[in-house]
Parts: C-alpha cells; structure tokens; sequence
C-alpha cells in the first residue's frame, strides 16, 4: 500500500514501531539517538471541521444533475513526529514526492498553528542532514524568541524582512535598534498628522522593544 503523503514509500518496521517509509524509521532513530522523545503519527489535528450543509449542491449523481447534501467531512492531518521543547511544541513532517493533497494540507496546518496558543515551530525535512540542521534551529528557540518572532510582524512592512532576517541571526543588539528606529519614526510621523502608519499597532511596538533586553 502506497505512502499516503509520499509515493512510492517503502513500509519498514523498527525498534517495535511500524514506518511507512524507511526515511521516516532513519529521522525517528536519528531523534532518539539525539535525546528527544518524539510520537509517530499520534497527534491528529482537525483542520476543518464536519459540517452539515445547508447551501444547495447539486453533483453528477448517476449521470444526471442531483441534489447533494450528504455532511461534508472533518478535514484532518497527523504529521509523522511531534515533540515538546522547552515549552514548545515541534511538528516535523518527512517528505518524499508529495502527493496532491499534501499541500493544502499543509497551509491548512500553517494557518491552523497561527490559532494555538501554545508555541510552535513546523518543519519538513527529507534527509538526516536536514534534520541535523532542525534540530539545531530548536534548540536555538524558547518561548521569549518565539514571543519576539510573534511581535515581528508589528513593525512597518519594509521592516518586517530585516527583522526576521536579525531574529534568526540572534542579532539582537541590531534588532533592538532597528525595533527603536521603526518606534522613533513612526510616533515622529503620528504627532505631523501623517497617517502613513496609521495601521502600525504601537503597544506592540512598545512591547517588543521592551522584550529583547531580557534576552541580550
């Protein structure tokens, strides 16, 4: 039976635990043999729920145009491995060729872990090497990081890339600076009557400039 996120999968059976793929039972010993304790498709997360519908569909039914309101089934997703990390939950997918569907499943997921209020981090890797570099970006991580990654999106467009690009540097001296500049520049513009930044949440400025000093 095929892989139903990678084609042409090969199912394998280690250390007790039935794989789909062989690359899958590699990435599960290679998180063991660093530390983790990672669960293999036990988590399921419900994307969309089941609904009963009340919008009229009409479908080819037995070759002819009929009324279709039949419940629309719950969409779902179990990712291959999940962990906890210092407070953060860590989603890993292993890919092969994906299939068709994967990838609305997986900005289904993306949108879904915006509404967690618990921190998250979304990888997909393919080799061992990938994983390596995974694992480090994680343990680089804590939930201060992941409050200053939220925040980043609160400075003006044009800042928004700089700043990710400083976050995931740990450039923080830098950060702080270019946070203050935006803030500076911004209460500059409001007190003129100029509304070009009118859609900036400053209390969230405030916040994230006052956020990275604890972790310099």
């Amino acid at each position: 039976m095929k892989n139903k996120k990678i084609r042409n999968a090969t199912k394998t059976t280690e250390l007790g635990i039935a794989f789909r793929s062989e690359v899958e039972a590699r990435i599960y010993k290679a998180l063991v043999a660093e530390g983790f304790n990672p669960l293999y498709e036990k988590v399921t997360f419900t994307l969309s729920e089941k609904i009963r519908p009340t919008v009229p569909f009409f479908n080819r039914i037995k070759g002819l145009l009929g009324l279709d309101m039949k419940p629309v089934q719950a969409i779902t997703y179990t990712p291959d491995f999940t962990f906890e990390y210092n407070g953060i939950l860590i989603v890993i997918e292993v890919k092969g060729f994906e299939n068709d569907v994967f990838p609305i499943k997986r900005n289904l997921f993306r949108k879904h872990l915006e509404t967690l209020n618990q921190p998250s981090m979304f990888f997909e890797v393919r080799t061992k090497k990938e994983l390596l570099e995974a694992l480090r970006i994680i343990r680089m991580e804590s939930p201060l990081v992941q409050r200053i990654r939220k925040l980043i999106p609160s400075l003006p467009e044009k800042d928004i890339p700089i700043g990710n690009k400083l976050l995931e540097a740990r450039d923080w001296e830098e950060l702080q600076n270019l946070v203050s500049s935006a803030i500076v520049k911004i209460e500059r513009a409001n007190s003129k009557g100029d509304d070009r930044y009118a859609n900036i949440d400053l209390p969230s400025l405030y916040y994230l400039q006052a956020s990275i000093p604890d972790i310099i």
